[in-house]
């Protein structure tokens, strides 16, 4: 009994600093902020006026010349009434190599009619996928952002 705890212990813990190792080499790779922007109506998007939901704008800066692309084949948001379905991976492009920053969004819906969400500000978004470099194999990586702000459309 008390080496089955001590086996799930050591996992666990392993587990953990895996993940934390992961997140660290993420955030030494690529600078990410997160924004994001309710629909100016209800159904919007989808047509159901009865669907509230908005956007995830993930900005992206790499730091690391040799950082191909940036999969991202997971998005949880760490908020109870919010849902992203994401039907396909997200890609954010470095292949030229003045193109330093890249973004990309997803949709999210707001799964609980009663939910009065105004600010998501100081909330946290989970992402997951691969790092793909030149001349390496992909390095898989987990990420929790704080979402930063309101996205604010900049005119270039």
């Amino acid at each position: 009994m008390i080496i089955a705890v001590f086996i799930v212990l050591f996992l666990g813990g392993y587990l953990f600093w895996k993940k934390r190792q992961q997140e660290q080499r993420f955030n030494r790779l690529v600078g990410m902020t997160v924004s994001y922007m309710f629909q100016e109506r209800p159904g919007q998007y989808s047509g159901d006026r009865n669907v509230r939901s908005g956007v995830f704008v993930f900005k992206a800066e790499r730091n690391d010349e040799r950082l191909k692309n940036i999969v991202i084949r997971k998005v949880k948001p760490l908020h109870a009434a919010l849902d992203v379905n994401l039907e396909q991976i997200l890609v954010i492009p470095f292949e030229r190599m003045d193109h330093t920053k890249s973004d990309v969004s997803v949709r999210f819906k707001i799964n609980r009619r009663t939910a009065k969400i105004e600010n998501l500000t100081g909330g946290r978004v989970t992402i997951s996928g691969v790092l793909n470099f030149e001349q390496n194999r992909p390095e898989p990586f987990i990420a929790t952002l704080p979402i930063s702000d309101l996205y604010q459309k900049t005119e270039v």
